[in-house]
């Protein structure tokens, strides 16, 4: 595990802090071009944000590197997490796509690479690969992604909002009760299954609601998901490693 210094905690902390409205922003190389090719060409483009490089002052527009000294640029403050994977922001992704982004992005951000550098570079380094970790994280699983896509609209869901349907919370206490009572690992992937065809029938729901522009039936959505996610969670617990 990567200790994260205590500035570059801070800069990570301002981030978090702060809003996370969407920005146009131009397409601009990660790298600098005569960089000498050892970086992957699928990092060579990403959105880009124009701030004064804090070691050579000059305006530089990427979110990872200054392409004039090519030294790391702590996390912009506009950036989404969307914005950090080089993802659209949309409910759909490419989980794929974005395991791949995710490694090489940690490839050329981890610390390690950086510990002959200066103390600040460290750090900023240190705040960049901690980002792009809490990007994948949040991104990779529909129900942090949901939730983080509801906080971008300026929704959220408060701690012990309850499901209101209540045939759905029957539903939901019937699921619960039938896994407690499952003595066979068949009968728990019964419950999976069914869970996780209404998991799949709520994503759908969900992405049309975003597309659409629906926050309140995407966050009354999202508030179903929870429910099945944590049986989710619980199967997950009762079921041996695959």
């Amino acid at each position: 595990m990567t200790v994260i210094s205590k500035t570059a905690t801070r800069h990570l902390t301002q981030l978090q802090a702060r809003s996370f409205s969407s920005t146009k922003a131009s397409r601009t190389s990660l790298f600098p071009r005569d960089s000498g090719g050892s970086f992957l060409p699928r990092l060579r483009r990403y959105c880009s944000v124009s701030r004064a490089c804090w070691n050579c002052t000059k305006q530089t527009t990427g979110w990872f590197f200054c392409e004039f000294c090519r030294m790391v640029q702590p996390p912009a403050a506009q950036a989404t997490l969307f914005d950090v994977m080089d993802c659209a922001r949309k409910f759909d992704i490419d989980n794929n796509r974005l395991s791949t982004k995710y490694k090489d992005l940690q490839r050329v951000l981890h610390p390690d690479r950086f510990s002959q550098h200066g103390e600040e570079e460290q750090d900023y380094a240190s705040a960049q690969s901690a980002w792009v970790n809490k990007a994948y994280w949040t991104l990779q699983k529909p129900l942090s992604r949901g939730l983080y896509m509801l906080q971008l609209e300026g929704e959220s869901i408060e701690e012990g909002e309850k499901l209101s349907d209540p045939e759905l919370l029957m539903e939901v206490m019937e699921a619960n009760e039938r896994l407690g009572e499952a003595e066979t690992e068949e009968e728990v992937r019964s419950v999976a299954e069914e869970n996780r065809e209404k998991l799949d029938r709520l994503c759908k729901e969900l992405s049309d609601a975003f597309d659409e522009g629906d926050i309140s039936n995407a966050k009354d959505i999202l508030t179903r998901m929870q429910y099945y996610s944590n049986i989710e969670d619980k199967v997950k617990e009762r079921l041996p490693p695959s």
